[in-house]
């Protein structure tokens, strides 16, 4: 039997990995934007997340794409480098 998967990383061990989705306290440690701004550019489209939650149920779990919240934000980056100085 294989200890190790492709890459190098040992089964269960998955602190190599980047998570493709994360929470919202997750996404805020990751890239240090705060809950606010998160919600904002979630309603405003910028960055891609889902709310899962079971049906009849008022709460659920907020889901955010981190490869959306790293491509707005490498976006915006972008958009300085543009501007004149």
């Amino acid at each position: 039997m294989m200890n190790a998967i492709q890459g190098g990383i040992r089964r269960g061990n998955f602190t190599q990995l980047s998570p493709e989705f994360g929470r919202v306290t997750d996404i805020q440690r990751m890239f240090g934007v705060k809950k606010g701004i998160l919600y904002r550019w979630i309603g405003e489209g910028r960055i891609k997340s889902s709310c899962i939650r079971d049906r009849g149920n008022l709460k659920g779990i907020r889901l955010i794409s981190v490869d959306s919240v790293r491509a707005y934000i490498e976006s915006q980056m972008d958009a300085e480098v543009a501007l004149p100085v």
